[in-house]
């Protein structure tokens, strides 16, 4: 049975200084008794500042000054929720390694759970929600639509998996050796392992403070990873224009039909006008498509930084590091 030295929890923050006390304390509470039980020898709580423009990271700093167990990681701006917790994982030195929202949505109860697994010889181990009641209505319709979405096009990913997950050391060493710009980390770590356990778990109403993930949000999550993980749509368009193609073939047929053989009336603007219209729009839509593609190309050759660290406060030689 495998044992933890030191367990890291990456929290990933993002205006959440109404919270984050909460936060912290039930954390803490939670890996004391794993301490207790001897389930594992040491913790840290790796704090991510992903670019706050409220008190957060005052709010970190008095919890970093009163609890040796917690580290700090400031980032220069908002590198978005996938940049925030690569940034946490490639900070992290725990022989295993647990992401969770900083709103206690996703119950941190569950951390033994996935301990158990790990214990048990797991790398990976999931997170999945039950059902979605405590979410507004849109915002569970879109993210129930957004899992179906992305495996109708052939992404691999679990249905209602987030980003609360306990990777092995090992794991998230091969993790940060991705250098894909384009991130949907929840289908990056099926691509490393296939085998995995899962814990299920209600998700709980926020605690305090406001969601900063919105549809709008969910629907650029969901273009990443539809285009970053599958050419589908690529093939989809080229399947889609060979059909057109053949029915144009069969409207010219059928058009020359009439003009040869009857003496009936083809209407000249609806016959002309309306498939110009259908066939434009259908275009300007795959030529978005291919702009999609064509755009992440562009970031990925350019491998700018996926985060950038402007302040790390940890307990471990000097309390501040620049």
């Amino acid at each position: 049975m495998r044992e933890i030295s030191l367990l890291s929890i990456v929290i990933p923050c993002h205006n959440e200084e109404e919270v984050l006390q909460t936060t912290h304390e039930r954390l803490s509470k939670i890996l004391s008794n794993l301490l207790s039980s001897r389930k594992i020898s040491d913790y840290e709580l790796v704090y991510i500042d992903n670019g706050s423009t409220d008190n957060t990271l005052e709010v970190m700093k008095k919890i970093f000054a009163s609890d040796a167990h917690t580290r700090i990681i400031a980032l220069r701006r908002n590198f978005g929720f996938q940049g925030s917790i690569s940034a946490g994982l490639f900070h992290a030195k725990g022989d295993a390694v647990v992401t969770i929202d900083a709103d206690l949505q996703d119950p941190p109860e569950k951390i033994e759970e996935m301990v158990g697994y790990f214990e048990q010889g797991y790398d990976l181990v999931l997170g999945v929600r039950e059902d979605r009641s405590v979410d507004p209505f849109l915002k569970r319709f879109f993210s129930e639509n957004f899992y179906r979405l992305t495996r109708l096009m052939g992404v691999n990913i679990v249905h209602n998996h987030g980003d609360f997950r306990l990777m092995s050391k090992s794991l998230v060493q091969e993790f940060n050796a991705l250098p894909e710009r384009n991130r949907l980390i929840r289908a990056m770590v099926l691509q490393l392992e296939s085998r995995y356990a899962t814990v299920s778990y209600k998700r709980e109403s926020r605690k305090a403070g406001r969601s900063k993930f919105n549809i709008s949000s969910l629907f650029s999550l969901s273009l990443d990873g539809i285009v970053s993980f599958t050419y589908f749509p690529l093939r989809l368009t080229s399947i889609i224009g060979i059909l057109i193609s053949i029915l144009a073939f069969i409207g010219v047929l059928w058009v020359l039909y009439i003009k040869v053989f009857t003496d009936r009336f083809i209407p000249g603007w609806a016959s002309t006008l309306l498939p110009i219209l259908a066939l434009g729009g259908i275009q300007l839509f795959f030529l978005g498509l291919i702009g999609e593609y064509i755009g992440r190309l562009y970031i990925e050759v350019k491998q700018r930084p996926l985060f950038i660290v402007r302040e790390e406060y940890r307990h471990e030689e000097t309390d501040k590091i620049q």
